[in-house]
């Protein structure tokens, strides 16, 4: 079909380019290994992008550069400037303004301890791949939302203020100075440090006058 719209376009000048049925068969099935795996959509948009480009046949390789501003026609970025950014994003994918969701989700398919762990001749054909697969979808249509992020309050942060707040007023102190003490809660539950220096606290705050018990 490529080829069927290159003779159509150029005429003469296909023929003068593939003068005989070998050098076409040769051709065909070049072409074809390269583009396995792009949609007719970008195929469609590129071929239309030579009659204003190129006066011959493209090559190859100056059709795949066609091929690359068909991404932006649809509002994506070419695959390797999309790797790109989600290499420079992968620490916090979800805090990040993405320039297309199709990276946030190729990143996602292709593991995010992946991209920040593995060289880049690992990371980039997976994600190579896993993009292309995505931006397929979203020429079909599909609209991707990359989910928000929900903030859980903090309950046990929140207590621990208060009772920081308590213990100052009952000591008549400045919380800065309590604060310090009850470090404890910083650590884990149910871990042995967090015991040991709840009781720590405990000691140092009965020295002070305060004969409450902490929790856990």
């Amino acid at each position: 079909m490529l080829f069927a719209r290159f003779k159509a376009i150029y005429t003469h000048k296909f023929a003068s380019a593939y003068s005989n049925p070998d050098e076409v068969k040769l051709a065909k099935r070049e072409w074809a290994v390269v583009l396995k795996g792009y949609q007719e959509p970008l195929l469609a948009y590129a071929v239309e992008r030579t009659k204003e480009v190129y006066a011959w046949p493209p090559t190859i390789s100056e059709f795949l550069k066609l091929i690359n501003t068909a991404y932006k026609a649809y509002g994506l970025l070419d695959p390797r400037s999309a790797y790109l950014e989600a290499c420079a994003c992968r620490s916090d994918p979800l805090s990040y303004r993405w320039s297309h969701p199709a990276i946030y989700f190729a990143g996602t398919q292709t593991g995010w301890y992946k991209l920040k762990s593995e060289e880049e001749r690992v990371t980039w054909p997976l994600f190579e791949e896993n993009y292309v697969k995505v931006v397929d979808r979203v020429i079909s249509g599909e609209r991707l939302v990359i989910p928000r992020v929900i903030m859980i309050e903090n309950k046990a942060s929140v207590g621990v203020d208060d009772l920081i707040s308590r213990i100052a007023k009952q000591l008549k102190l400045s919380e800065e100075e309590i604060a310090p003490i009850l470090y404890y809660t910083q650590k884990t539950q149910g871990t042995g440090i967090r015991q040991r220096y709840r009781l720590i606290a405990e000691e140092k705050l009965k020295l002070m006058g305060y004969n409450g018990t902490l929790p856990e």
